[in-house]
């Protein structure tokens, strides 16, 4: 919903309480000196959060990006012990 004058934008942020979107954030931004406090308290209320979501949900991804990493470095240390040990078996077979 494009805003299109500065009484919409305090239309939305002072008596429409649902979760603003990404999409109506970044709308309302240039919009940001023609409003009254209480509504710049609310559209920076729901900036926190959305940071505060995008943060969450980074650690949530970056979590199992590191057990996967964890696992893939176990299964190289398994890999170079074989290794070893079959590099060993064939020198002592080789005299």
């Amino acid at each position: 919903m494009p805003f299109n004058s500065p009484h919409d934008v305090e239309n939305r942020l002072r008596t429409d309480a649902t979760k603003l979107k990404p999409e109506e954030v970044r709308e309302l931004i240039p919009w940001a000196n023609n409003i009254s406090e209480p509504a710049m308290r609310r559209l920076h209320a729901e900036l926190s959060l959305q940071n505060l979501e995008a943060v969450q949900q980074f650690e949530k991804s970056s979590s199992r990006l590191t057990g996967w990493l964890i696992g893939l470095t176990i299964v190289i240390v398994v890999l170079t012990v074989v290794i070893a040990i079959f590099t060993v078996m064939l020198a002592e077979t080789a005299h």
